[in-house]
């Protein structure tokens, strides 16, 4: 797919690549990329050649029935490994370890359950947040 260099689309890239562990609808990257003055057709247009490209992912929040958007880059393949997303700070986090595969393996031999871990995410509390609670 052809990828157009403007001034909206690095605009865009810039604002997810910099938030890299948060995930956002397409409206409030709007707000956020260009202050609510860009159509959002135009941010969802960016947005879908991104995601086709792999650069950004598209999921549905079950919790809020939206669609969120997270920066990937070009190197990660979301498709092979569990994401984990903190309830309290919503940092959303790659499990990129051999360990997903392995488990994804095991629910497919195990319980005959093929698991599509790029849509995959697990709730809890991350170290950060953990950590907060322990000297509170």
């Amino acid at each position: 797919m052809k990828q157009y260099k403007t001034a909206g689309r690095e605009k865009l890239l810039s604002f997810l690549s910099r938030n890299p562990d948060r995930h956002f609808t397409a409206e409030e990257i709007c707000l956020a990329v260009h202050g609510g003055e860009m159509g959002q057709s135009s941010v969802y247009r960016q947005l879908s050649e991104l995601c086709a490209n792999d650069i950004v992912r598209k999921f549905r929040d079950e919790e809020t029935a939206k669609t969120r958007y997270q920066y990937v880059g070009e190197n990660c393949d979301c498709r092979s490994h569990f994401h984990a997303k903190c309830l309290r700070c919503g940092k959303l986090e790659h499990i990129a370890c051999g360990d997903s595969v392995e488990f994804a393996e095991h629910l497919f031999a195990e319980h005959g359950f093929s698991i599509d871990c790029g849509q995959s995410i697990l709730y809890g509390v991350c170290a950060r947040c953990r950590a907060k609670e322990v000297r509170a």
